[in-house]
């Protein structure tokens, strides 16, 4: 037993933590896999791979904090020692948590569904709450009587059948129709806390029985990062076969030496053993962390081969961990061994890759320094930046994106979109965002997802909209026609029938069922395709001939409404900075040099620039929070200002209600007070009195612009206020904003509201005599200190960053 396994299982011990025999058995065998290398392994891999085993056994988080400590020595590999960590290969997967499903038969899922419901009625409460992505997940889908047909094809497409996820006691999708053509790039739209994501990681994680011959990546499966790694080998270790790759060619180098053939005949051949030996465990254990991962997953027939086949891997991994490599190592095998490895990175270029990773990264906003810098000391939203280039790195069959351009600047969105549009050919892309412009640029067909189901539009998000809106007239104007048919047909039928009771006519009683049938074939008369309508089209039991019109009402968000703020009966600039310059503490450089800027009365002011370039640093000088280091600010001293930052968010705490974050905030106001004020911003029923921990990203950006609303603020300084909310909320947000008779000072990446707000003005304000001046959108550009107005529109500046763009690209 290697030292790193056997410090493991003296660890156990010393924390008084017990495995069964086959847990530790696993372990160990892993460990020494891992620790085969001369470099001391990394000691976050290790924790990685086996902390769900001390999970299972209920070991407690600071408990589990000293027991890796102690593995590690401490302190966990030195930092002169993580420079030359090891390529180790893919650990193979731990064992399933309580929260982990596999498919289920139809059967199961049924029994499970009927469980499920009995729990509801038990708990309703529990079933009206938004599902979340860790939740216990059941999915499944209609499949061929002929399993392996489902599981490896030649073709790239999806169409899966009768598709249905259920996270807890909420239908997510019921019977859907799950359709991807190869090669295609989809918008998939709906509002928050739908599904879509939880889809997305069915998809990923073959929760759902995907095709086994297609790669499906999902952008969250690559959040997981190695602190010490800069951001570049971040993204290099993704490719795990690369990875792998380039770890066997070195072991075998660090062997032979330079010279392959020649040196073999005078290297240690017993090295040389142990090195292939280590190759082929490698690789054993890697396909043994692929069927484990299917085991897990599948049931029925298809579980019952997978666990067979992982019965028998381990087996198989057992007795050739436990060969003696000087024995077991013929000379054939070394051949063939030598000869793959050298062939495999024959294949890999490697300043090719290196070079379109950093391009990858710099396209999206990295500066050539942060590409060699550690992710240990990058924020949240650079690792999620990480994260996205490595699903662009991998180039998958599958890419699913969701909200790809949260934390990106408008320069990496539109290279963003520039890439995706002209880099991925072949790739079938599903994007999740709520960025308009961006989805009407890269994709060219949508899938709604409403109503538990899947539809499907061949075109952008613009032109569904269009389409739905053009189809809601249409059936609007046929209902209204049949409606008035149908009104003049009924009184005909009771007209008949009071002349029959009152002459005895049976011939009227023969008109009475001539117009009843002409009744009941009132409706659709032709289908949703154009096709000519068929009683065979509308099968089962219905109560009319025909299908209904049914007019498409849309999907209601709550509205929001903006206080007006009170006169101030002042007509002079409220907010001012002459001459304002800043320069962080410690700095050399100032951010923002000599500024001076005037906000009057009902303005609408835009600041545009990369990230980075001092446009917060900006909103604080105008807001007050800090002071400029030289020249001046000035408030008008009955201002109010709200200013949604883009910490506002995070400031609030978690572990209250959204009425008692308000109460403690404003003391005095009354519940009642507190309920009636974040209604008018769609906040009401019991959301105001759950923590704010369990709402929903979109619900905590509405209970941050509540409290910055409860002033009436005269000014209102939204920094990224569209983060997190979905199109209808954002939708609703420019509507209530357009009729804000105070001052608007936005920084936004997203164009659409932009636009909405900037250049949405009404003719009769666009076209006054002069006298309402300051309620014109005027855009300023920030960059390098300077702040400059931008004399154009914002379709001229959106050019001109493309340019720059593209020209980057090109090189």
């Amino acid at each position: 037993m290697n030292s790193l396994s056997k410090r493991f299982t003296e660890n156990l011990g010393k924390f008084d933590i017990t495995l069964d025999d086959a847990a530790l058995n696993y372990l160990t065998s892993m460990l020494e896999v891992m620790s085969t290398s001369d470099v001391v392994p990394d000691m976050s891999r290790v924790r990685e791979s086996t902390e769900m085993f001390l999970e299972e056994v209920e070991v407690e988080p600071r408990r589990m904090d000293e027991f890796y400590r102690a593995l590690g020595g401490g302190g966990g590999v030195p930092a002169s020692d993580l420079k030359q960590r090891a390529w180790v290969a893919e650990s193979p997967p731990i064992a399933p948590t309580d929260t982990e499903t596999k498919p289920l038969s139809a059967v199961e899922a049924r029994r499970q569904k009927r469980a499920q419901k009995k729990a509801a009625a038990v708990a309703p409460s529990t079933a009206s709450r938004a599902p979340s992505v860790g939740s216990a997940i059941v999915a499944t889908s209609q499949q061929s009587r002929f399993h392996k047909e489902t599981l490896s094809t030649l073709s790239r497409d999806i169409d899966m059948h009768t598709v249905n996820i259920c996270v807890n006691n909420l239908d997510l999708l019921v019977d859907a129709h799950l359709r991807l053509k190869e090669g295609v790039r989809y918008g998939l739209v709906g509002q928050n806390g739908v599904g879509k994501t939880v889809l997305m990681k069915c998809m990923a994680e073959d929760i759902l029985a995907m095709p086994n011959n297609l790669h499906i990546l999902h952008i969250a499966q690559l959040e997981t990062f190695d602190e010490s790694a800069t951001a570049l080998t971040s993204v290099l270790e993704a490719d795990r076969k690369h990875v792998d790759a380039l770890r066997e060619y070195e072991g075998l180098h660090a062997v032979l030496g330079a010279g392959a053939a020649s040196a073999r005949a005078q290297s240690d051949t017993a090295q040389l053993n142990i090195a292939i030996h280590t190759i082929l465990v490698s690789r054993l254990a890697a396909t043994l962390a692929t069927t484990r991962q299917l085991a897990i997953k599948r049931s029925g027939q298809r579980g019952h081969e997978a666990r067979q086949r992982q019965v028998q891997l381990e087996a198989e991994y057992a007795e050739l961990d436990a060969q003696d490599p000087q024995k077991y190592i013929t000379a054939e095998m070394t051949t063939e061994i030598i000869t793959d490895v050298v062939d495999k990175h024959a294949l890999i270029d490697l300043g090719a890759t290196r070079a379109r990773a950093r391009k990858i990264l710099r396209g999206i906003g990295f500066m050539e320094r942060e590409v060699d810098a550690p992710v240990g000391t990058l924020s949240g939203g650079w690792r999620m930046k990480i994260a996205l280039a490595k699903s662009l790195f991998l180039r998958p069959d599958v890419l699913l994106l969701d909200e790809p351009t949260n934390h990106l600047d408008l320069p990496a969105i539109l290279w963003l979109q520039e890439y995706l549009m002209k880099e991925i050919d072949g790739i079938t892309l599903v994007i999740v965002s709520h960025d308009r412009e961006f989805l009407d640029n890269v994709t060219e067909e949508t899938i709604i997802f409403r109503d538990k189901s899947l539809t499907y539009h061949a075109g952008n998000f613009s032109d569904y909209i269009q389409n739905t809106e053009e189809q809601r007239v249409r059936k609007q104007a046929l209902l209204d026609t049949q409606e008035k048919k149908r009104a003049r047909i009924v009184a005909s039928i009771q007209h008949n029938v009071q002349q029959a009771r009152a002459t005895g006519d049976d011939k009227r009683l023969g008109q009475v069922a001539s117009r009843k049938k002409k009744l009941d074939r009132l409706g659709m008369e032709k289908t949703e395709d154009g096709k000519r309508f068929k009683i065979s089209y509308w099968s089962g039991y219905h109560d009319s001939a025909r299908a209904q019109v049914e007019v498409d009402r849309g999907v209601k968000t709550a509205s929001l409404k903006v206080p007006e703020p009170e006169p101030l009966r002042y007509s002079g600039p409220v907010l001012t900075l002459r001459d304002a310059s800043f320069r962080y503490p410690g700095q050399t450089k100032d951010v923002i040099k000599q500024c001076s800027i005037d906000v009057r009365p009902g303005a609408r002011m835009a600041f545009l620039g990369p990230n980075g370039c001092g446009k917060t640093t900006l909103l604080n000088l105008l807001t007050g929070v800090t002071r400029p280091t030289a020249g001046e600010a000035y408030h008008h001293p009955r201002l109010r200002i709200g200013y949604f930052s883009q910490h506002v968010v995070d400031s609030l705490d978690l572990s209250r209600s959204p009425i008692t974050e308000m109460m403690t905030r404003h003391r005095g106001v009354t519940e009642h007070e507190c309920r009636a004020h974040f209604g008018s911003v769609g906040v009401s029923g019991d959301v105001v009195l759950r923590p704010i921990s369990s709402l929903s990203g979109g619900q905590r950006n509405r209970v941050a612009f509540a409290l910055v609303l409860y002033d009436a603020p005269h000014v209102l300084v939204l920094d990224e206020i569209t983060n997190h909310l979905d199109m209808g909320t954002v939708e609703k947000l420019v509507e209530a904003l357009q009729g804000f008779g105070g001052a608007l000072v936005l920084v936004s990446h997203d164009l659409w509201f932009l636009r909405g707000l900037m250049e949405g003005l009404n003719e009769e304000e666009d076209e006054g005599d002069g006298e309402d001046e300051g309620r014109r959108g005027v855009f300023y550009v920030v960059g390098g200190g300077a702040v400059k107005r931008w004399e154009g529109d914002l379709d001229g500046y959106v050019s001109l960053v493309m340019k720059k763009v593209r020209k980057g690209m090109a090189v």
